[in-house]
């Protein structure tokens, strides 16, 4: 008989080792996927409003962010469809690019973030 070779027990063995050691692992690595989702998600509206000003002095006229421009077919902000955006109190950027400051309010399933804009060049900071 040649020893070389693994006995089919063997490969049962660490097939099975190995399907335990994947579902230990696999819940939080898909966690964690989600997390990346949503904070690219968040990172990209940030992105978004840091450019309010320059979209504004290309289009040469000022931008509105309230409840409303946010819910229209051309919404200064976009965001995926799972996420809400609401805005309190309505701001602007000015067609000379000079920001107004406010709120924006984002949320989804998971939660909901606030995010300040600070003027004069819309610097934005998430608050929790």
């Amino acid at each position: 008989m040649d020893p070389r070779g693994f006995t089919l027990l063997e490969m049962i063995v660490v097939l099975a080792i190995l399907g335990l050691a994947t579902a230990l692992v696999a819940p939080s690595a898909l966690r964690g996927i989600d997390s990346w989702k949503r904070q690219a998600e968040l990172d990209s509206l940030v992105d978004q409003v840091r450019a309010l000003p320059g979209t504004a002095r290309a289009r040469g006229r000022a931008i509105l962010v309230s409840t409303e421009t946010l819910a229209s077919d051309q919404p200064p902000l976009r965001i995926a469809p799972e996420w809400t955006l609401a805005v309190d109190k309505p701001w602007r950027v000015g067609a000379n690019g000079v920001c107004e400051g406010g709120q924006v309010r984002v949320g989804n399933a998971y939660g909901s973030r606030t995010l300040d804009v600070a003027a004069p060049f819309c610097d934005p900071v998430v608050r929790p």
